[in-house]
């Protein structure tokens, strides 16, 4: 029997081409996908209470964005999850959550919960060593929906 040595290279390619082949492509979130939502973004803690300050949040391209956090603080996009419990009979609860970082290592994490047009939840900043920085709490609307 004789055998055949590949190169290395060809073997790796081969494995390229068969791992490929079966790796699973994540399906496009289709419950907050493409949504945007006005919010009141106010900080937590403090001796005085702070002012809120008008935000968005979007859920695009499967990562959730702040306008704020993006423009001021250089927290990136980030990946989110999405649960949905329809076990409350005024309608699903869709909870939220997502770690944005920025430049300086440091991590935003944002846990929500969507119900109809409305959203809540908290933001919490913390350093690079993982002390908490600032907390925020935030409410608001899907954008372009009123109140009923």
């Amino acid at each position: 029997m004789k055998k055949i040595l590949l190169p290395p290279s060809i073997i790796l390619f081969i494995l390229s081409l068969t791992t490929n082949a079966y790796a699973q492509k994540k399906a496009p979130d289709k419950i907050l996908g493409n949504k945007i939502y006005t919010i009141e973004l106010t900080a937590q803690g403090g001796k005085k209470a702070a002012e809120p300050e008008a935000d968005e949040i979007s859920f695009k391209t499967d990562k959730l964005a702040s306008k704020i956090m993006k423009t001021d603080f250089e927290f990136e996009p980030a990946p989110y999850t999405v649960t949905v419990d329809s076990s409350a009979a005024d309608g699903p609860a869709i909870s939220f959550e997502a770690e944005a970082k920025n430049s300086n290592d440091e991590v935003l994490k944002w846990t929500g919960t969507v119900k109809g047009i409305d959203i809540e939840g908290t933001a919490v900043w913390t350093t690079k060593k993982g002390k908490v920085k600032k907390e925020y709490a935030f409410t608001g609307i899907q954008k372009g929906k009123k109140k009923k």
